[in-house]
């Protein structure tokens, strides 16, 4: 499967997820059958897409991650891991850090986007070298965001049928 097409399911899961929403007026609505109501200060969990809804209209304010910090501390860990070792993301890190920078203005948008490129490509060229070398385990995909899983099944594919052409039919010579 394709990277865009994954990354699109999982964004989808990921505005399902229950989000923390404070309520700035006193609502109650029933949509699909989806009862909702609170009060005014009322800290409550909805559906990510819901409380995105209700912030849009300033009905709420949804509770997000602050995803600039985010990205700055993973950045941090990734050089301290060195060149071998990847650091922990959460899965949906990109899709999330991606819809916070649509709230950016333009400066900001590409200050942030500068920082997430260094991630990229620190964290690209150490999956490349690791997925030349071993499978992808357990301990190594949950340290992955889902993109970087199908990434770094892809390099590993690649690489084996690559060694596979290379060596051709040399085993089968040397056993005669």
């Amino acid at each position: 499967m394709e990277i865009d097409k994954i990354e699109k399911v999982h964004s989808i899961g990921y505005r399902l997820k229950d989000a923390k929403v404070t309520i700035n007026h006193d609502i109650k609505f029933n949509v699909a059958g989806m009862k909702t109501e609170g009060t005014q200060d009322e800290v409550i969990n909805m559906p990510q897409w819901v409380g995105k809804i209700l912030s849009d209209n300033n009905l709420a304010t949804l509770d997000s991650p602050d995803m600039i910090t985010e990205l700055k501390q993973a950045l941090s860990k990734e050089k301290m891991v060195g060149e071998y070792q990847i650091s922990t993301l959460d899965p949906h890190f990109y899709i999330k850090l991606k819809e916070s920078m649509k709230q950016l203005n333009r400066h900001d948008f590409d200050h942030v986007e500068s920082i997430m490129l260094e991630l990229f490509r620190m964290r690209r060229g150490k999956l490349i070298k690791i997925a030349d070398s071993i499978k992808l385990n357990s301990e190594l995909y949950n340290k992955l965001t889902v993109e970087e899983s199908i990434f770094y099944k892809t390099i590993h594919d690649n690489s084996v049928e690559f060694e596979r052409q290379i060596r051709g039919d040399l085993n089968e010579q040397h056993s005669s």
